[in-house]
């Protein structure tokens, strides 16, 4: 399986037609998936052995760096402890209102030569960010995704939901899916990127779809997101 990259306008150059690539990740792997991973190369161990391997490891790492070590794991990953903040003089000592004890993480060698040698990539196509309707929740029916009560509070919840009020274009807005009628939602109590907060309006009975319309920075383009759900009044 390739590694997908997209092609970005370039700002750290002043060359106007310079781009960079980006990675597009294409999903997260946590240590379940590792274990499986490990069972599906045909190791003889159990996942539960497997697991309980991995767990010591990581709790020897653990102890390792509350010592002090710098910690090779097998040419993975390079960890060391590392202590941030300002000190006023060479006096000073450790204070934890004003100083952090963290970790350092720098990629191993034989990570690093299995990728460069091994991996093959794939360009995409750069998938525009736009708000991402998640859920509607209805107070007035205590339903999810389905009923709307004018009136009452709505709340809905996603990914880069937030808009500008100062801007007519921007909002909430519910769309008659019979002819297409949009109307909006005057005002939201919490607009986050996250989760909107907001009255309902006086809707007329019928099916809608939502949406919210945003830029995701001042002078962007307008883009628009729909809930996948038609709701009813």
């Amino acid at each position: 399986m390739p590694i997908n990259y997209a092609l970005f306008e370039n700002n750290l150059t002043s060359a106007p037609e310079d781009y960079a690539a980006q990675v597009q990740i294409t999903a997260s792997a946590d240590l379940h998936d590792i274990v499986q991973r490990i069972v599906q190369q045909g190791s003889l161990s159990t996942e539960a052995e497997i697991t309980a391997v991995l767990e010591d490891a990581i709790k020897a790492c653990e102890s390792l760096l509350l010592e002090g070590h710098r910690v090779n794991l097998g040419g993975l990953v390079e960890l060391y402890p590392r202590v941030t903040g300002i000190f006023d003089s060479v006096t000073d000592t450790f204070d934890s209102s004003r100083h952090r004890i963290d970790i350092g993480a720098n990629p191993g060698s034989r990570i690093r030569k299995t990728v460069r040698r091994g991996a093959q990539v794939m360009k995409v196509e750069f998938a525009k960010p736009m708000p991402t309707l998640v859920e509607y929740a209805d107070l007035g029916s205590g339903e999810t995704n389905g009923t709307v009560t004018p009136g009452n509070i709505g709340t809905l919840n996603g990914r880069r939901l937030k808009f500008n009020p100062n801007k007519s274009d921007e909002g909430i807005f519910f769309l008659a899916v019979s002819s297409g009628a949009g109307i909006k939602v005057p005002a939201a109590q919490k607009n986050r990127p996250t989760q909107l907060i907001f009255v309902i309006p006086a809707v007329p009975p019928g099916d809608y779809y939502l949406e919210v319309r945003a830029r995701q920075r001042d002078g962007a383009e307008l883009r628009t997101g729909r809930l996948d759900a038609t709701l009813t009044v």
